[in-house]
């Protein structure tokens, strides 16, 4: 399954709020493997740290995702898995030691 740019920007911003942090405490990426990307290289916790990974339809709609959410919404690029880089899946995650609403 796939989602449109504007279901992965909705299910970014749903997950921001839910886990009450400021925009910039988050960070987003694009991988075609996200979860390899996340876990593997980002050393993201699996079980400790919130994070969320979508499938775009295209590497267009994923780079239009996160060209979205850095330029206007001032999330950190994830390092070496910025715009530049090429997958069809978006990723986000909160970074450590943020704590909701202390950020």
């Amino acid at each position: 399954m796939t989602f449109s740019v504007q279901q992965i920007k909705f299910d970014c911003f749903s997950y921001i709020k839910e886990f009450g942090a400021r925009m910039e405490d988050w960070t987003i990426g694009m991988a075609e493997d996200p979860e390899q990307a996340m876990f593997d290289t980002l050393g993201i916790d699996r079980d400790r740290d919130i994070w969320l990974w979508k499938p775009a339809m295209t590497p267009v709609a994923a780079r239009t995702v996160v060209d979205f959410m850095v330029g206007r919404y001032r999330l950190d690029p994830a390092p070496g898995f910025g715009p530049a880089r090429a997958g069809r899946c978006v990723f986000m995650y909160r970074k450590s030691g943020v704590t909701p609403g202390h950020g």
